[in-house]
């Protein structure tokens, strides 16, 4: 595959996902399960309206494919769930950078799971994408200040559960995509994500109705933008990098996000921000460079 083809989807990916804050924030009236929910469920009914129009073929699968399929909707929705709840009690940077440190769990789970040998460059990658990390969230306040605000270390703790999940979705992605092409696969995923997240929701007995207009223009932002183009756009390139390297690209989230927020929200940049994000892009060039397949 072509190196600037995978960099762009990558680009495109990083700069989707980088929207995703920014939505949730503006709708901050709409509990978090409500917002994973109407995500999903929009997103999974633009791909089967799209597939149905154009009569593509979705079947068949093999029962170990549908299994699969499932058990990633199962952690996407895990991860949307909670990474959504956290930003209702955390700052936005910290919010993402701690989700974003799903390329550690990634790394565990496909020398576990896989049995992947992991490139030293790679390593590499990891341990600047490790210290970008450590030095935004420390800049963030929430990890050096020296009275622990038990809000933000909620919020903080269930962006590093929805870490955990998305690792076992990009792990899961790697090997159905391997064989399923990027539409089928998306079409599986999201639709089964939307049903699990669904069926969730409606044991929250949460109102799911009673919004306002403005709200739902940024819920379907949030299911067009951040989803079909960003979180697709990863899928796609988990055919030709591993899901290391993809995790790792998904970093990016962190500097698109970081600036948007200074964009919209007038949230500021210092210059520790700005070191930790020089590290984050170091591995990302990194992954792009010694991660392919």
């Amino acid at each position: 595959m072509n190196k600037n083809k995978i960099v762009l989807a990558s680009l495109i990916g990083i700069i989707g996902v980088s929207f995703a804050s920014i939505f949730i924030k503006e709708c901050a009236n709409v509990p978090s399960i409500v917002l994973s929910m109407y995500r999903l469920d929009i997103a999974a009914f633009i791909l089967l309206l799209m597939n149905f129009i154009n009569k593509n073929k979705l079947f068949p699968l093999s029962r170990k494919e549908l299994l699969l399929g499932f058990a990633s909707g199962v952690f996407l929705a895990l991860h949307f769930y909670f990474w959504i709840a956290s930003l209702k009690y955390t700052s936005i940077a910290s919010s993402v950078v701690l989700v974003s440190t799903n390329p550690f769990f990634v790394v565990i789970l496909s020398l576990i799971l896989m049995k992947e040998k992991i490139s030293p460059k790679v390593v590499i990658a990891l341990i600047a994408s490790f210290v970008g990390t450590v030095i935004i969230t420390a800049s963030d306040g929430n990890l050096l200040s020296e009275k622990i605000d038990k809000t933000a270390l909620f919020g903080d703790i269930l962006a590093i559960i929805g870490a955990f999940s998305v690792s076992f979705y990009f792990i899961i992605g790697s090997k159905l995509r391997k064989n399923m092409d990027t539409n089928r696969y998306v079409t599986l995923v999201y639709t089964f994500a939307a049903i699990f997240i669904t069926i969730l929701a409606i044991f929250a007995n949460e109102d799911i109705i009673h919004y306002s207009s403005r709200d739902f223009s940024f819920i379907f932002l949030l299911a067009i933008v951040p989803q079909l183009i960003g979180h697709t756009a990863f899928n796609w390139a988990l055919k030709y990098l591993k899901a290391t390297a993809v995790a790792i690209t998904t970093l990016g989230e962190i500097i698109g996000s970081t600036m948007l927020a200074y964009i919209f929200f007038q949230q500021t940049i210092n210059l520790w921000q700005f070191i930790g994000i020089l590290f984050i892009m170091s591995a990302i060039v990194i992954s792009f460079r010694y991660g392919k397949v």
